[in-house]
């Protein structure tokens, strides 16, 4: 009897642990997961540098597969803004909370559990205005007008003109150059002042303002790089005279003409001197515009001179027999510059032209409006020429052949042009108004009063209808 009973137990414990192990097993199964794969943002919010939040109604996000796009109110500055990030997954990379450089589009990697990634790129824009004109006043007014209708949307009063330096916007920020030594930062929507730089002279040069830098010349000899957000100064460079002429900034490099007969290229990062060119008279309001690697720019000494930009060395140059080119900027199109003619400085008895030269070749391809006397800067859209003559006319001209296809008696004073929605916006300095006019027929869409005190003679700065921003010199693109 013995042995069957130990047999029924040696059984029953092989049952037993059969069972056990078959239950130990069951539990591990069922309670191993594997890694997960998950690596969304699924939220992601700004701060601003300091901390604070946006107004809700002022920023928008926008997630879209791997890109999101953030917008934030005007003149917001995008350096230091701080992210708070919600994800799907073990890690992002930068960490949220980490303020970030947001002027330029920002790469945010999410890892999964499981190790595997997903790169999102993070895209901030700012809130422009649309249909907005910008334009300084000689009666100490900078003004923000309705681009389809003139109406005044607000107005800044500074302690000098704002009719000589055309403005220009960026990051919804608009900047305009004053007689009292300041240079303005002002909200383009609501004209309140950001900041403004003092310095000793008088502002007379247009702007430039390029990746996060405003490049301007003022009456006491130097060309300054200021911080575009807080205005802070980072650089300047002192030449021999003042500095009138408008800068261009290309491949790291700003360019741009003093009242000392130089032509200065300098490194934008120091403001170091890369080359000089001398012409033989002073390059005064005539601003540099570059095309193809050459540097354009127009002198008293009646010369159109060609310059290579990397190396400062002459290419060609076009005189125009003596008469000073020193009061435009040239403008470049297909393959030709345009620049207005002044006067026989100093005699002043005889008047300029508009030249029209190959690009290449510095050849003459067409010379129109002969003996009015031009101390403006052309401007073409759409194959059309538009500049102001001293004759008290405004003109519209066929880029191709010189032809006029339009004019309009405004005493413009040496105002410049911008065009886009179809209209030309136009100060007229004698007048006392502002102009729109239909861009094919030369039809007055409105006019805007700046009072007798008032002469608009600088470019205006024209927002368009989707942002697009049409800067003085701009000659038509998009930016």
């Amino acid at each position: 009897m013995s042995a069957p009973k130990l047999f029924s137990i040696k059984i029953l414990l092989q049952t037993f642990a059969f069972f056990s192990l078959v239950y130990f097993s069951s539990c591990i199964k069922n309670d191993f997961q594997p890694s997960s794969s998950g690596k969304e943002i699924t939220s992601f919010l700004l701060k601003k540098a300091d901390g604070s939040a946006f107004d809700t109604s002022g920023i928008k996000v926008n997630i879209t597969g791997d890109t999101i796009k953030v917008t934030v109110p005007s003149a917001t500055n995008l350096n230091g803004l701080i992210p708070n990030i919600v994800i799907t997954g073990v890690s992002v990379s930068p960490a949220t909370n980490i303020a970030q450089d947001f002027s330029k589009p920002v790469t945010y990697t999410v890892t999964a559990a499981d190790g595997s990634t997903k790169n999102y790129i993070v895209i901030v824009n700012i809130s422009g205005p649309a249909n907005m004109v910008f334009v300084g006043s000689s009666d100490n007014n900078f003004y923000a007008l309705n681009a389809l209708t003139g109406k005044l949307i607000w107005k800044f009063t500074g302690g000098g003109w704002f009719s000589y330096a055309s403005p220009t916007m960026y990051n919804g920020i608009v900047y305009a150059g004053c007689t009292d030594n300041n240079l303005y930062a002002l909200d383009a929507l609501t004209g309140n002042l950001i900041w403004k730089f003092t310095t000793g002279g008088s502002i007379e040069a247009s702007l430039t303002v390029a990746d996060g830098v405003t490049y301007v010349g003022s009456d006491d000899d130097n060309m300054y790089a200021l911080d575009a957000a807080t205005g802070n100064l980072i650089w300047k460079y002192t030449t021999g005279a003042n500095v009138s002429s408008s800068p261009a900034v290309l491949n790291g490099v700003v360019y741009f003409g003093s009242s000392d007969n130089n032509i200065y290229a300098l490194d934008i990062q120091n403001g170091n001197l890369k080359w000089k060119f001398s012409a033989q008279e002073m390059i005064n309001q005539s601003g540099v515009s570059i095309s193809n690697g050459v540097a354009f720019v127009g002198s008293r000494d009646g010369n159109l001179y060609a310059i290579d930009a990397v190396t400062g060395s002459l290419k060609w140059k076009y005189y125009t027999g003596g008469i000073s080119l020193e009061q435009s900027s040239p403008t470049v199109s297909n393959g030709v510059v345009y620049i207005g003619g002044w006067y026989n400085v100093p005699f002043s008895s005889l008047r300029g032209s508009v030249y029209a030269i190959n690009e290449t070749s510095g050849k003459l391809v067409w010379q129109s409006l002969d003996s009015l006397g031009f101390s403006c800067s052309p401007y073409i859209a759409n194959n059309v020429l538009y500049i102001s003559a001293d004759d008290g006319n405004f003109y519209a001209l066929n880029a191709s052949t010189g032809s006029i296809i339009w004019s309009k008696y405004i005493l413009p004073n040496g105002a410049g042009a911008a065009v886009t929605n179809g209209m030309v916006y136009i100060g007229g300095g004698g007048t006392h108004y502002i102009y729109a006019y239909d861009e094919a027929t030369g039809y007055e869409v409105w006019r805007f009063s700046v009072g007798q005190n008032g002469l608009s003679t600088s470019s205006p700065c024209v927002i368009g209808a989707n942002g697009s921003v049409y800067n003085p010199g701009d000659s038509g693109q998009e930016f």
